[in-house]
């Protein structure tokens, strides 16, 4: 069924300002455009006519969810292309939308030209769509029609997985600001290294040579190597310092009150045995109990910070182990409960033991969600080359230990292109930035002791592989 313009387009948005908007633009391109408040509404201008795109937004308070809206629209007409917006995009609700029946899933706040090309895309879609029940309906033209169908069957498929992956990576990049363009700065790394090994004509990779399809499956899995921090705690996954918020100031707060409750019993032990106020006395004895409160929350703070903890400043945190302080239900309590004070012996780094396993299971949680993907056979190995990716050569990596000759090669490139964009990335909470200089002797530093692979890495320096992203959140 050919589309006649005006082609019908519907906008279904809580917030009329934004909807408004959206109908008077596509009306300028020549669509006759149309708008609902909710999905009850919505679902009654279904009813009256066709839309072969319609647009929801997510969360519309005191009706249908956009998902719900979605389930509905297709009950009632199955060939409408739902688009999906929202300001809140999770994998949950992107996974959710697509199951529903959602062609596309655009993120707010978004440009006039990110929907036209969403609905560009939904309506060629919508074309296809049709001319695929033409021909059901018209067996006599199914020699004529096969060719193209099979084309524009695998121009869908692979609009499809390129779609999925820039909405997984939008979902990962959600979870951790911090890290945004890490995914796509790791892809570009990774796929130049891989061509560089492509005209590398001697050396252990000389014979190697990546295919155009092969090149592509390195560059889905680099996007998605980081997925499975989706399923990582978020206060561990940015966590900046050994102990933060609240339970940081209660500890300050404990310190401080403690000074108090000794400047207390001091005045009333004076008093007890019959002394007088002496405002001096006094004065110098609150001027050393707060030079050594100042001088505790010193040292906690120097001990909370990531960075390599000195043995003498470990050494004083045993100083916090017998401190205590009144609670208010009279009873004495440690200061720093001994969670917290483990917290704080953390040698390198703002993780503790258990928090380190969970950031690094990000790893497997990619595998295990990357494996439920039915992936074309040309593609079967991102889950296995993202899996590896922390691996090392010396069997040390995570999360299988794996040594050299079971790790894959592409897995090798991009451990080399993960670990310099983790290095020279702009300063996040819980590290500062490396130049590039220094980043790369860390590199050759890990590349002699077995960690990277040293073939690979020498690769990456004489092609000048880490050009590539200078100028992208790199530090110079």
């Amino acid at each position: 069924m050919p589309l006649s313009p005006p082609i019908p387009i519907l906008i279904v948005d809580d917030e009329a300002d934004l909807r408004n908007l959206l109908v008077e633009a596509l009306e300028d391109q020549g669509y006759a455009a149309v708008g609902a408040d909710g999905g009850a509404q919505a679902l009654a201008r279904v009813r009256e006519r066709h839309f072969p795109v319609i647009f929801t937004d997510l969360n519309m308070p005191g009706g249908l969810s956009g998902l719900e809206l979605l389930r509905a629209i297709h009950d009632e007409d199955p060939r409408a292309m739902g688009i999906l917006m929202t300001g809140y995009a999770t994998t949950e609700s992107a996974i959710q939308a697509l199951k529903r029946g959602a062609y596309d899933f655009i993120q707010k706040p978004f440009k006039l030209a990110e929907i036209e090309a969403s609905l560009e895309r939904a309506l060629e879609h919508y074309r296809l769509l049709r001319e695929n029940e033409e021909y059901q309906q018209n067996l006599e033209r199914m020699v004529e029609a096969r060719t193209q169908e099979i084309l524009g069957l695998k121009n869908d498929i692979e609009k499809l997985f390129e779609g999925f992956v820039n909405a997984s990576v939008t979902a990962i990049e959600a979870r951790d600001p911090s890290t945004s363009g890490h995914s796509s700065r790791v892809a570009d790394l990774t796929v130049g290294l891989a061509e560089a090994v492509n005209l590398t004509p001697n050396g252990p990779y000389g014979a190697l040579h990546f295919t155009p399809t092969q090149i592509r499956e390195i560059r889905y899995a680099s996007l998605l190597h980081d997925f499975g921090k989706v399923g990582v705690r978020e206060q561990v996954l940015v966590k900046a310092k050994k102990i933060e918020g609240e339970r940081l100031e209660s500890i300050y707060q404990r310190l401080h009150q403690r000074t108090l409750e000794a400047m207390r019993d001091r005045m009333l032990d004076a008093w007890s045995k019959g002394g007088a106020f002496d405002h001096d006395a006094m004065g110098l004895l609150l001027k050393q109990q707060e030079d050594e409160t100042h001088r505790l929350m010193d040292l906690v703070r120097r001990s909370n910070e990531p960075t390599v903890l000195p043995q003498e400043v470990a050494h004083e945190l045993n100083l916090l182990e017998d401190l205590t302080y009144q609670h208010w239900s009279g009873k004495r309590r440690t200061l720093i409960e001994r969670q917290d004070l483990d917290l704080l012996k953390i040698p390198k780094g703002s993780l503790s033991d258990e928090e380190r396993v969970e950031i690094q299971n990000h790893v497997t949680y990619t595998y295990r969600f990357l494996s439920q993907i039915p992936w074309t056979s040309e593609l079967a190995g991102v889950p296995e080359i993202a899996w590896a990716h922390h691996e090392r050569l010396n069997g040390k990596g995570y999360p299988r230990q794996l040594k050299e000759p079971d790790i894959p090669v592409q897995s090798k490139l991009m451990a080399v292109s993960d670990v310099y964009d983790a290095l020279t990335a702009a300063d996040r909470p819980y590290k500062a930035a490396v130049s590039v200089e220094r980043s790369l002797e860390i590199l050759e530093q890990e590349a002699k002791v077995n960690l990277l692979d040293s073939e690979v890495l020498r690769i990456f320096l004489e092609a000048r592989i880490f050009e590539r992203t200078l100028g992208h959140g790199r530090t110079p």
